[in-house]
């Protein structure tokens, strides 16, 4: 609901872009020597604002109002409006299967994260065939791409301004309105304008350059130390993500009868994942439902932990769980299990972190996961892997084992060979120490030879 707030010298109408507590605060202030017709025309303004569902930016509430301009036409859809019925039409019936265009549910709700926080309240109150007007169009989205990446996120007690959005969080933001103005196209609006025209390869938006892919590869000797400090509740799990490259949330979904650790081929089945929020569904995308050979000590590790398990028990079931399929929570995983795993790796026995201060009452508390060495002994983890980095580490491995694109990329899972490439591709360049030696040792013999020479 719009409001009227006296400011003294001024009367200003105050409300928020599409009526919803997240949309961005805009007044329109009317200044004047006659109070009366000053309240009047800030009367007339919130009627205005109200009239059109709080969709009207300042802007078009002044010059409508102060006759520079005739109103808009109520009949026009905003994107808010597109965006719900985008959205309708894509939601699954069944949450196991996908949508409209592939999409499935855990997507889906991705997709509307992004546009409810990053879009919608900068753009929603915008109408679809004035987005497509090549002046007021360009101008309204350059305007939100200049106010996206200036925003900051992550706010809390100890940075109260947080930090400053990724250069990737506003790509995907771009991604998902282009795609969501593109099914737009021609029903509503005869262009998508946050289309490249005429062969262009720059954003005209101010759209920021992507920030090149750095996953961490692990050696063997990393993850040998990670694994000897590993909880013993996600020992076997690192050791299976690192030989397989299986996501986390396809084996944390593993099942017995996913599993066959007989025969000349032992293999895993991917043929779910887990999704936000503990929902079970599908995995990733169509080529992510695969089989995975393993190696013979995975095959004797998968055997010992399926024995004696019902063909639809969990292979990596979370402990503590009385009821339902026992699966794990991601975070709780990740903080409780691995985080410890990790600072134990990166602590050296001969040279411990200092121990915590004794408090006047109670118990010394336990080393936190950052009071890690910093000596620098050998064997001493320096690095902070995640769990996914296992699955970077084996297809790094794989790669300079001589394996091809396509092997790589069918037992990944991932949906085009461009994308194991883009990760990956320097893996296939292979190991440069040796040709960094040569040519080190080329040149102290040059200079003993110009030595003599001299």
């Amino acid at each position: 609901m719009a409001t009227i707030e006296d400011r003294g010298t001024s009367i200003r109408v105050c409300w928020r872009l599409g009526g919803t507590r997240d949309g961005a605060r805009v007044s329109a202030p009317f200044v004047g020597a006659d109070k009366t017709a000053v309240r009047k025309l800030a009367e007339q303004a919130k009627r205005l604002v109200e009239a059109y569902q709080h969709r009207i930016t300042r802007d078009e509430v002044l010059r409508i109002v102060l006759g520079e301009e005739a109103a808009p036409q109520p009949g026009d859809i905003t994107l808010a409006e597109w965006v719900k019925m985008w959205c309708a039409d894509r939601t699954p019936v069944n949450p196991d299967t996908p949508g409209l265009d592939d999409i499935q549910q855990d997507t889906l709700d991705g997709y509307m994260q992004v546009l409810r926080l990053r879009v919608l309240p900068y753009l929603g109150h915008k109408r679809l065939s004035e987005l497509a007007d090549l002046d007021t169009g360009e101008r309204a989205l350059k305007e939100w791409m200049r106010a996206l990446r200036a925003s900051r996120v992550r706010r809390c007690k100890s940075n109260p301004a947080g930090r400053p959005i990724s250069a990737q969080s506003v790509r995907a933001a771009h991604a998902v309105l282009h795609m969501v103005l593109a099914a737009a196209v021609p029903r509503y609006m005869p262009l998508n304008p946050l289309a490249r025209h005429g062969g262009s390869k720059k954003s005209r938006t101010g759209l920021p350059k992507p920030v090149r892919f750095e996953g961490m590869f692990l050696t063997p000797g990393e993850v040998e130390r990670i694994h000897a400090h590993c909880d013993r509740q996600i020992a076997d799990m690192w050791l299976v993500l690192v030989r397989t490259g299986l996501r986390l949330g396809e084996l944390l979904v593993l099942r017995v009868q996913d599993v066959t650790v007989e025969g000349d081929e032992p293999e895993v089945r991917v043929r779910r994942a887990l999704k936000h929020g503990g929902r079970i569904g599908l995995p990733k995308s169509a080529t992510s439902i695969r089989a995975v050979t393993v190696d013979s000590e995975v095959a004797v590790l998968l055997a010992r932990r399926c024995k004696g398990k019902g063909p639809r028990e969990l292979v990596f079931p979370c402990p503590g769980k009385k009821s339902g399929e026992r699966t794990w929570r991601e975070n709780n995983l990740y903080r409780r299990h691995w985080l410890p795993s990790i600072a134990a790796a990166m602590r050296c026995e001969q040279h411990p972190p200092p121990e915590p201060p004794k408090p006047a009452r109670g118990p010394r508390r336990k080393l936190r996961p950052d009071e890690v060495s910093t000596c620098g002994c050998p064997g001493v983890l320096r690095r902070r892997p995640r769990l996914h980095d296992g699955r970077h580490t084996h297809a790094t491995d794989l790669i300079r084992a001589g394996w091809e694109l396509h092997d790589v990329q069918k037992r990944l899972g991932h949906a085009s060979p461009l994308t194991t490439l883009t990760i990956y591709g320097h893996a296939w360049d292979g190991p440069k120490r040796a040709q960094l030696d040569e040519l080190a040792e080329r040149r102290r013999q040059r200079l003993m030879a110009d030595d003599e020479a001299a």
